[in-house]
């Protein structure tokens, strides 16, 4: 037992999604921790704009990246550095594409914009920069969590997280800017770390000027079917707070988001742990003796099940926890949020178990397959939010967060067993050594 604890201890998988989870820990904790603060300074309406700001920013951010970080991770293992980094910058190339026509929308739009997220044409138009410098620095993070290297992947997030909440913290505490403080917070760190990214990729050797035409196609023959799953992504984790802000009013949603801030709690570890554990599937599934494969899969097998069961007791542990953080760290304004906790830990909890499957999905490059499953299921989500919101109010936004979670959890592991098949119903291989 000794040893086969030690020699668990000693692999690199584990090593790494140990590593991956304290320094997202820390990285998530910051902002989860400073949530009594924030709800101390900021009204409930202050809150909602904030988190309507953030969601804006996460849907631009999908139509400038159109997740350019994912062809990177299936090609990085194929070329030698020299090709990703021409790679990359013809990336930047189709990049440059794709802010221009966001720009160009935003500028169409911008009034209604402004409107829908009560802000004022500043804070519209920086979103495209805000916007671009996440995209950067997200090449930046997975190039170190492709090169086994979680203390600068960590390092990297946790400088910029400190970054933007000192200076929100000094605007919104000492200058009393409210809301404009911790959105100029997020704004500026993101911008310092968006350009930092572009300098450590040209120092480390990933950014060569070089034109390719068949990368530029590739990438926008892998990607662009990628931006209806993230879309879909988005959908399910932002727009029930657009649907409560609209439907029952910003200060709602302020509340709203700030119980489910609390899924933090679980999509830090799914997340930290998804991050080392992509890495380890697409190598161990490259595996060309047919023998040492099989035995692999079955090992992997056995994982993902103790994993969905250790997953589902710490979430309900979590659960019992944040109901006793609201109750004795929030401000009183915000008690309300207890009843979203629950569906919101939970919603995660299955979002970690979708994310084990959908690996699998992205090895055999069945992006566009991926996409139709969750567009489909964000599509029904947001349609059951509207309605739940209008019919019973917030709560109904956190009934359909829960349950399309779980549908859609349940049918991309139909989808995966079909794409690539593994052992999932030999039942006997949770009993071997």
């Amino acid at each position: 037992m000794k040893h086969r604890i030690g020699s668990i201890k000693k692999h690199p998988l584990v090593k790494n999604s140990i590593l991956y989870v304290i320094t997202d820990a820390v990285n998530k904790a910051v902002p989860f921790l400073l949530l009594p603060l924030l709800t101390h300074y900021l009204l409930p309406a202050d809150y909602g704009i904030v988190a309507n700001y953030n969601v804006y920013i996460n849907f631009l951010v999908i139509f400038i990246g159109i997740s350019s970080q994912s062809i990177i991770s299936v090609n990085f293992y194929k070329l030698d550095k020299a090709e990703i980094g021409k790679y990359i910058f013809n990336i930047f190339f189709v990049i440059s594409i794709t802010i221009t026509t966001c720009g160009l929308v935003i500028f169409l739009f911008q009034k209604q914009i402004e409107d829908f997220l009560s802000v004022g044409q500043i804070f519209v138009v920086s979103g495209l920069a805000i916007g671009l410098s996440q995209v950067l620095s997200s090449i930046s993070l997975i190039l170190w969590r492709l090169e086994e290297r979680p203390l600068a992947f960590g390092g990297y997030q946790i400088s910029q997280t400190i970054c933007d909440v000192t200076i929100s913290l000094i605007l919104i505490t000492m200058f009393d800017m409210g809301w404009r403080g911790r959105l100029i917070g997020i704004g500026t760190s993101s911008i310092i770390y968006g350009s930092i990214s572009i300098f450590l990729l040209w120092k480390r050797g990933y950014l060569s000027v070089y034109y390719n035409k068949l990368y530029i196609k590739e990438t926008l023959r892998f990607c662009l079917p990628m931006v209806p799953h993230a879309l879909s992504v988005w959908a399910r984790a932002g727009s029930d707070r657009l649907i409560v802000s609209n439907l029952a009013g910003v200060s709602a949603s302020g509340i709203y988001a700030a119980g489910f801030q609390f899924g933090l709690l679980i999509s830090f570890l799914t997340l930290a742990f998804n991050n080392a554990y992509a890495p380890f599937i697409y190598k161990s599934l490259s595996l060309t003796d047919e023998r040492i494969l099989e035995s692999k899969k079955q090992k992997l097998v056995k994982f993902t099940y103790l994993y969905i069961a250790a997953l589902l007791l710490l979430t309900f542990l979590a659960s019992i926890a944040s109901n006793f953080a609201i109750d004795n760290f929030l401000s009183a304004k915000y008690a309300e949020a207890k009843m979203y906790v629950g569906w919101a830990l939970f919603s995660q909890a299955f979002q970690g178990v979708y994310l084990m499957f959908a690996t699998y999905i992205f090895y055999v490059k069945r992006s566009a397959s991926l996409a139709i499953v969750t567009f489909i299921c964000s599509a029904l989500q947001v349609a059951s939010s509207y309605y739940l919101v209008s019919s019973i109010g917030p709560l109904g936004a956190a009934y359909s967060n829960f349950t399309i979670s779980l549908l859609n959890c349940i049918v991309v592991m139909i989808l995966s067993a079909r794409v690539y098949p593994m052992p999932w119903l030999n039942f006997r291989v949770l009993l071997a050594r």
